[in-house]
């Protein structure tokens, strides 16, 4: 018998093993999903969609095996201030959302719109297509000499559908799989629900985080369009950081200290000529766009089991309820709403791991703790407050 000092016995380190908790194999993938544009400046031409997929080891071995993930499949769609990257696999400590579901079985993907990140932007990488505020506000040396090339808004509802629709498809292929899940994020959720509206049989689950909704908005496309405007416009480091989310956020400890920046230079390690457009800290080129076709009637046609997410320091919340009342063709439904938390509560220490948990069950189960439909308001942390 061993005295204690020597070797451990077989069997116990097996013990020990079967004990231990088995920590995920998180690998990433990056595609371009071949896609036939239906947006005006480039129309016709065969363009390659960015995905970005976050995969467990496991799941991966088990696909390549034969298996096929139904019910696992998840796609991200960013809203209009972060691409698909930075908002969803963000490389600060456990905050990527992605890297969460992929840790609990699901194959996540996000995408690039046309306009966004490593997708093509047409026209945009030209200074001079900017208006002249925009203009001013970078460095004189990136317009001079130079000439507009294109004067039209760029994209719309319905080329954003198309995409996702290319997307999809592509997944539902790549996986063997019937239906897709989609988490959508703020103009996310105009692209989202309008599509669900339209093509529910090739998705499971909705989970729209502080999604645009506004009833009596316009329901069909505009025969003007694409009506002339500049192609992009410009976000700033200050703009995004301190107006748009800095200025909004009211609790003690809702915001870890160095994440801004983190989030800040990830969005620049997507858009390589904004990052060198206004030195040292870049900006973000957003693209033009006319949307339409998310309004009650489409709310309505929704099928499939939706959850909602709004932070309370969010402009959007008014609308995010209204959603959940018209989504009248639907039982399993939900919406959360979340204390100390801003439209940008993704990245918030308050509340980003409530986010991930209540998107698992929902995405599993259907439910939202247990409930398949109703209204709830959640404290710090995402302590039940009903």
């Amino acid at each position: 018998m061993n005295n204690g000092k020597g070797c451990l016995s077989l069997s116990f380190l097996l013990l020990l093993a079967a004990m231990s908790p088995v920590i995920a194999q998180i690998t990433s993938v990056d595609r371009f999903v071949p896609h036939v544009s239906t947006v005006p400046a480039n129309e016709g031409a065969q363009v390659g969609l960015y995905l970005h997929e976050k995969i467990d080891a496991a799941l991966q071995t088990q696909i390549a095996a034969g298996a096929s993930p139904q019910g696992k499949v998840v796609l991200f769609i960013h809203g209009v201030s972060v691409t698909s990257a930075p908002a969803f696999d963000l490389p600060y400590k456990d905050y990527s959302w992605m890297e969460f579901l992929a840790s609990q079985g699901f194959d996540t993907f996000s995408m690039d719109h046309q306009g966004y990140g490593y997708s093509p932007q047409p026209h945009m990488d030209n200074p001079c297509n900017l208006s002249a505020e925009d203009q001013a506000s970078i460095d004189a040396a990136a317009t001079a000499n130079c000439r507009a090339d294109y004067q039209r808004q760029l994209t719309s509802s319905q080329t954003d559908w198309d995409e996702i629709d290319t997307v999809v498809d592509y997944l539902r292929e790549l996986r063997g799989v019937d239906k897709v899940s989609i988490i959508g994020w703020s103009l996310g959720g105009i692209r989202t629900g309008g599509y669900a509206a339209n093509h529910g049989e090739k998705l499971d689950k909705l989970v729209l985080f502080a999604p645009v909704y506004r009833q009596g908005s316009a329901a069909t496309a505009p025969s003007n369009f694409p009506v002339e405007a500049a192609p992009l416009s410009l976000q700033t480091k200050d703009t995004l950081l301190n107006n748009r989310w800095g200025s909004n956020v009211a609790c003690e400890n809702q915001v870890e200290e160095g994440i801004a920046e983190v989030a800040w230079q990830a969005i620049m390690s997507y858009d390589r000529f904004g990052s060198s457009w206004n030195k040292p800290d870049g900006v973000m080129r957003v693209r033009s766009a006319s949307y339409w076709g998310w309004d009650e009637e489409a709310a309505a046609k929704i099928s499939n089991p939706t959850l909602i997410l709004i932070g309370e320091q969010d402009g959007l919340l008014p609308g995010a309820v209204s959603l959940y009342g018209d989504l009248s063709g639907i039982r399993n439904k939900a919406v959360v709403r979340m204390e100390c938390a801003t439209h940008f509560a993704v990245w918030e220490a308050s509340q980003y791991k409530f986010m991930q948990e209540a998107s698992l069950e929902w995405l599993n189960e259907g439910t939202y703790r247990g409930n398949s439909i109703g209204e709830f308001k959640v404290a710090y942390g995402g302590m039940n407050l009903d």
